[in-house]
């Protein structure tokens, strides 16, 4: 047996014991080529090495070691574009509700694979993915993470509250513990509750900006002062006094009752003073709303009356890739945007779904 057609064999049955090309990590030199790719016909079986790959050329390949076959027979340089089978023009927009970020050949990071696949048929035809390590990932710790997430207050699982959720996630490096809580700042009940009576001893340490509107209609700077110097107050709400959501909580909350189904009741309102928020919510009126915005800040009013129809839903409302801004919910997903998260919250209701925080999980 001559030594190319021993390595011919070598090779083809060292192929055929692994399976799949794609996950043996091989890097074959162009003697390898010519002694493998004699004829790329036994190749031709999307059963085998990966199954079939879709080539950036538009062309479905049985598999990657098909394609890696042609284009060493043809002189090209056709890359895998995805795995699987080639999609149509159209489906290559289909919306990902999810954020599992790739890197392009570009080097920029995509929210999901969908989104660079939509990004590379509507503009850059030579758009492909590439190893994470061609993308530069964004430092948490970089300037306290304000340059990406400006300050927009989170709650720690150690009843402190951060600037941003980047902020944490830095902390994080040195805490793995730590976890955010929830969007906004920690809440009276949920300080109380971790540090008890040590709360004078944060409040004279520590300097935070967390307001707390107190029932002697005064703001304090935070729970830990609250609790501190005036444990006898009732909070009134967590956040500044006299401000417009502390005004609509009010209105909204005055004179509900709550039935013994737990259901609120409030007969002030009625169907006439609903709304629609962009999250595809139907709040009772524009108070509800307003408060509501304390949780969630990315709401806002849609229009008046009740939502209703396809156009009042979150799920068209997905922003392009350029205007996305990633999102954590409580299920511990991270989604593109807060309209894909609302989407989600609609489409899977026994999931119970609410923003968490900015930032993926």
């Amino acid at each position: 047996m001559s030594f190319s057609l021993a390595r011919y064999v070598f090779l083809l049955r060292l192929f055929l014991a692994f399976g799949m090309y794609g996950k043996m990590g091989l890097a074959l030199t162009l003697d390898d080529k010519m002694a493998l790719y004699q004829n790329c016909i036994i190749f031709d079986k999307p059963d085998m090495y990966g199954g079939p790959v879709c080539g950036d050329n538009g062309m479905t390949y049985a598999n990657s070691l098909y394609l890696d076959c042609k284009n060493h027979h043809n002189r090209e340089t056709v890359a895998t574009l995805h795995p699987g089978e080639c999609l149509g023009n159209e489906e290559y927009c289909n919306v990902n509700l999810y954020y599992e970020p790739v890197c392009g050949s570009d080097f920029k990071i995509y929210t999901n694979m969908e989104s660079l696949l939509c990004v590379r048929h509507r503009r850059s035809k030579n758009l492909t993915a590439a190893p994470t390590t061609n993308c530069a990932l964004g430092d948490d710790c970089y300037r306290g993470g304000t340059e990406h997430y400006g300050v927009n207050p989170v709650c720690a699982s150690n009843g402190l509250t951060y600037q941003n959720a980047a902020q944490l996630k830095c902390l994080q490096r040195y805490n793995p513990g730590l976890q955010i809580i929830h969007d906004g700042g920690c809440r009276v009940e949920f300080v109380h509750q971790f540090y008890g009576s040590a709360v004078c001893n944060i409040a004279k340490a520590r300097y935070e900006w967390n307001p707390v509107c107190g029932s002697d209609g005064v703001t304090y700077p935070n729970p830990f002062v609250f609790l501190c110097y005036q444990p006898h107050l009732k909070v009134i709400s967590n956040g500044e006094c006299d401000t417009h959501s502390h005004e609509s909580c009010i209105e909204a909350h005055t004179n509900t009752t709550i039935l013994p189904n737990g259901e609120y009741v409030n007969e002030v309102f009625t169907a006439d003073d609903e709304v629609c928020g962009n999250d595809g919510r139907t709040y009772p009126s524009v108070h509800h709303l307003q408060c509501h915005t304390r949780h969630d800040k990315y709401v806002f009013l849609k229009h008046h009356g009740s939502c209703s129809g396809p156009d009042d839903q979150p799920c068209g409302s997905v922003p392009e890739e350029e205007h996305r801004q990633p999102v954590c919910g409580t299920d511990g997903r991270s989604y593109v945007s807060p309209e894909a998260l609302w989407c989600a919250k609609l489409r899977y209701p026994e999931r119970d779904i609410v923003y968490k925080h900015d930032g993926p999980c």
